[in-house]
């Protein structure tokens, strides 16, 4: 965002495949460096979402469709796309949509001829113009004046053996331009920032997929080989700026003139939401649930603590009418409720931890086992009066009963009302290093030799940049400026060792791909409150 900013460009699009995840990120930095976002997906669309099982010479033959979101309404249809994606598509890693899908949420769509891996070129490519054609007008039916073709320019030649390039399909595309009046865009496929984090871009596909340096590419082309890491074939996939978008589309100017046409139709979504929680059901005799919450809280009371003082009944209280005035015993009904399932069924649940255990009502109710009048624990540290956010509750579950909780959580509440959160991990320093020396095949014991050579608690980038080091040496011992001092030459001693420690700091602060799908009651806020409730075991993540 700071790159386009700073180039001048009023929008930046984001259409990550198979997938929105970055989607809120996306729209507060865009917002912060005051550009317009424009929200997309770049889907996965194959015959038939529902077909999971291929014999013979059978293929999961999937094609790459970008649609963009216009308007509000269309941010939700792009993620009803989405979910549906994973819902009902998904096969291996792929979350997969259909034609029927999108015929069903087009409203408030934008959609393209897409990239060398769209159905439009690799009909081309595979039966030819005039098919392709016809492919490219029923598209065109679908969408009418929200259909652009689409022109990229990665110096793309034998695609696959087939003797045609990427400008050669461009050529194609510009001719129906002209003949059906549909306007051209130029766009940029940018999956790192500058030319020169070709290489770091090229190491974090191997950290993915599990790949080394030294592992052949398969190219980005719509096609993936098993065994091979996914790859480009140039350095071109950058973020480019206008200047180098110019020089590129020199013979096509209104490409790039048509762009505005996008970004003067789209409005920008609005991400954030009102928490909204699942209904809990009350049982007879109660009228609402501020009233069954003070029920079970001092039923709970007289079990924890038997006889309560007048110090007790005033804390409780208080807490009470915090959460009432929050708006938020619904939140604490929902948690009680299933924690007293999971026990029901003698599933271990943890004793609580966090700001949680600082509660007397969630104790009371039995989501915690900690007393915090026992330890002097605060309440305002998890739900102060001045501040109402929604508070964060993390509950452990032991690893083979969290299936059953989940099962309980689903069939209560409904399959629609349950999502799916993932949370990602980020490189640390070491954990850079280590990932980029494996995949550099460097020796285990000469990359250790680098770790432990780094003192705890600094990045790699502050002992590195010489002013940053200038100003963190002043706060360190005499063992960590030793440290510090014997990384630094390493980092400067070149040779394979540089190369990783020079890339290791590229990478440090990127999101890592991890196995950890969680699954929280549907809550949808800025950030998710209960983002590490439950974990799902037997769920892979992909990005």
């Amino acid at each position: 965002m700071k790159k386009a900013a700073a180039d001048g460009m009023p929008a930046v699009a984001l259409t990550d495949h198979g997938n929105m995840f970055g989607a809120f990120e996306f729209v507060k930095e865009a917002v912060k460096n005051k550009l317009k976002p424009i929200v997309g997906c770049e889907f996965y669309v194959v015959e038939d979402r529902h077909k999971k099982s291929f014999t013979g010479g059978e293929k999961d033959r999937r094609y790459h469709q970008l649609l963009l979101a216009k308007n509000q309404n269309g941010y939700k249809n792009l993620s009803k796309l989405c979910s549906l994606g994973y819902i009902e598509g998904q096969y291996s890693k792929y979350p997969r949509i259909d034609k029927e899908l999108i015929l069903k949420y087009k409203e408030g769509l934008i959609a393209t001829t897409c990239c060398l891996g769209a159905i439009v070129p690799q009909t081309i490519l595979n039966k030819g113009v005039e098919e392709g054609e016809k492919v490219f007008l029923e598209w065109l039916e679908v969408f009418g004046d929200d259909y652009f073709i689409e022109l990229q320019r990665h110096e793309i030649t034998n695609i696959r053996n087939s003797g045609w390039s990427q400008e050669d399909i461009n050529q194609v595309l510009i001719g129906w331009s002209k003949k059906y009046n549909v306007p051209v865009i130029a766009t940029n496929d940018s999956h790192y920032l500058n030319e020169e984090d070709f290489t770091a871009h090229d190491i974090l596909l191997c950290l993915n997929t599990g790949e080394k340096v030294s592992t052949p590419v398969a190219l980005d082309d719509g096609e993936s080989k098993k065994g091979f890491r996914f790859g480009f074939p140039n350095n071109k996939f950058f973020f480019k700026t206008t200047a180098q978008m110019v020089e590129i589309f020199q013979d096509i100017p209104e490409a790039l003139d048509n762009t505005n046409i996008i970004v003067d139709r789209v409005e920008a979504p609005e991400l954030k939401r009102y928490v909204l929680l699942p209904n809990f059901t009350l049982p007879e005799g109660f009228t609402s649930q501020d009233e069954y919450l003070e029920f079970l809280t001092y039923e709970g009371a007289k079990k924890r603590y038997g006889i309560l003082t007048a110090e007790m009944e005033e804390r409780i209280s208080f807490e009470l009418l915090t959460i009432k005035n929050s708006g938020y015993p619904g939140y604490f009904l929902i948690v009680q409720d299933f924690t007293t399932a999971a026990r029901n069924m003698d599933e271990w649940v943890g004793p609580g931890r966090g700001s949680a255990a600082g509660s007397v009502v969630a104790y009371c109710l039995g989501i915690t086992n900690v007393d915090p009048l026992a330890y002097n624990l605060l309440f305002e540290r998890f739900l102060n009066p001045e501040r109402v956010s929604l508070p964060d509750i993390d509950i452990d579950f032991d690893d083979e009963g969290r299936e059953k909780v989940i099962d309980y959580v689903v069939n209560k509440y409904g399959k629609n009302q349950v999502a799916q959160i993932i949370t990602y991990g980020t490189m640390a320093a070491k954990s850079s290093l280590k990932d980029v020396g494996r995949v550099m095949d460097i020796p285990l014991p000469e990359v250790d030799k680098v770790t432990k050579s780094l003192p705890d608690g600094y990045s790699l980038n502050e002992l590195i940049n010489d002013e940053k080091y200038a100003s963190e040496k002043k706060d360190m011992n005499a063992e960590q400026i030793v440290k510090a001092e014997d990384f630094r030459k390493l980092s400067k001693a070149g040779g394979q060792i540089g190369e990783m420690i020079k890339l290791a700091v590229e990478l440090e602060g990127s999101v890592a791909i991890r196995e950890c799908m969680l699954v929280a009651l549907l809550l949808r806020q800025k950030t998710s409150p209960i983002s590490s409730l439950l974990r799902y075991p037997k769920t892979r993540a992909y990005c």
